[in-house]
């Protein structure tokens, strides 16, 4: 869509060559619109405590587990559609002379067209995803009393450790009651000396049921779907290892269904030849919908529109010869987003 009536017919190259400005011309592609999952995956490390074998004789805690455990889940994951260049859809536009060979015509990285004498639409950088700062376990032995740590063998601290954990617990109900002998003078005071006895019962308790900790990171996998699918593996999450390849059996299978709604933006149409010297080729996007399952459970449902579902269309060059023409195109599907005409220039 060149402001020249010499600007000959786009014409699709079978061989992809490289994209830009040629010595007559100009070689463009068009995209195809690719899904990029973003996952963020929780890694839970637990630890058992010193005193974890003791856990159910001096305190009736069952089911503690006395060795380290790695556990890995999907915490949460997002969906965002986005362009990768199609390399069957690669087209040559002949300029020649006048204000065709000054027209601005801007190609992104790998050679897909933007727009044409006007700005690309700006798509938002991807914000990566940043974890908190690790949260630092205290050292439950520094809260030991002096009886504790004197002890001789482990069996004899984990039973004081107990004693000590009793005595928290009726500070704490005399703190409430108004019976203790260190009683503050007002109510906040009160508080913070609870929540301080709260603090040390928790984690001197981590001696006998474990710690676990928790971090996060963001995986990224692109799909690009080309027909319709019904429940295909697109990866899978291994609860022992994490994400894994989706041939790996270990890991429990996310499936992907593609189901064309054969629906479009417009109506494809036939283009007269004589008006198709000077004009572009564009994507019409066709509408899918995309469903997800876990294994046997539905996660969600998409509809969305993809450049690959839909057809090619080139944009009459008639338009063109006359007036300055300003297009832009959807990046993510190659649709034109924005057109008008200078009808006074």
């Amino acid at each position: 869509m060149l402001v020249c009536s010499s600007v000959a017919m786009a014409q699709q190259l079978t061989t992809p060559t490289k994209a830009g400005r040629t010595a007559d011309g100009i070689v463009y592609y068009l995209p195809k619109t690719a899904i990029e999952f973003n996952l963020l995956i929780e890694k839970k490390t637990y630890t058992p405590g010193e005193f974890a074998k003791y856990g159910e004789k001096y305190l009736r805690l069952r089911g503690i587990k006395l060795e380290e455990e790695v556990t890995y889940s999907i915490a949460n994951y997002g969906l965002t559609q986005i362009g990768l260049r199609d390399t069957s859809k690669c087209f040559a536009v002949k300029l020649k002379g006048g204000k065709c060979e000054n027209a601005e015509i801007n190609l992104t990285e790998d050679g897909v067209l933007q727009s044409v004498n006007a700005e690309p639409v700006k798509m938002k950088p991807r914000v990566p995803f940043k974890p908190a700062p690790p949260v630092k376990q205290p050292d439950p032995r520094q809260y030991l009393n002096a009886e504790v740590l004197s002890a001789g063998s482990t069996a004899k601290m984990a039973e004081l450790t107990v004693e000590q954990i009793i005595e928290l617990q009726e500070h704490r109900q005399q703190l409430i009651t108004g019976e203790a002998e260190d009683m503050p003078q007002d109510e906040q005071q009160l508080q913070r000396m609870i929540d301080e006895i709260d603090k040390q019962r928790e984690i001197l308790l981590t001696l006998f049921t474990g710690t676990t900790t928790r971090d996060t990171v963001e995986q990224v996998l692109v799909v690009c779907p080309e027909k319709e699918v019904e429940r295909e593996v697109i990866f899978r999450l291994s609860k022992k290892v994490g994400l894994v390849d989706k041939d790996d059996l270990s890991g429990v299978p996310y499936y992907m269904s593609i189901e064309d709604m054969h629906r479009t933006t417009f109506q494809k149409y036939e283009v007269d030849e004589k008006k198709k010297e000077g004009g572009f080729y564009v994507n019409v996007p066709g509408r899918i919908k995309m469903t997800l399952h876990r294994d046997n459970h539905f996660l969600g449902s998409f509809d969305l529109y993809a450049a690959q579902f839909g057809f090619v269309e080139l944009r009459s060059g008639s338009l063109f010869k006359r007036y300055v023409t300003h297009m832009t195109l959807n990046p993510t599907t190659g649709s034109v987003d924005k057109i008008h005409a200078d009808m006074g220039k």
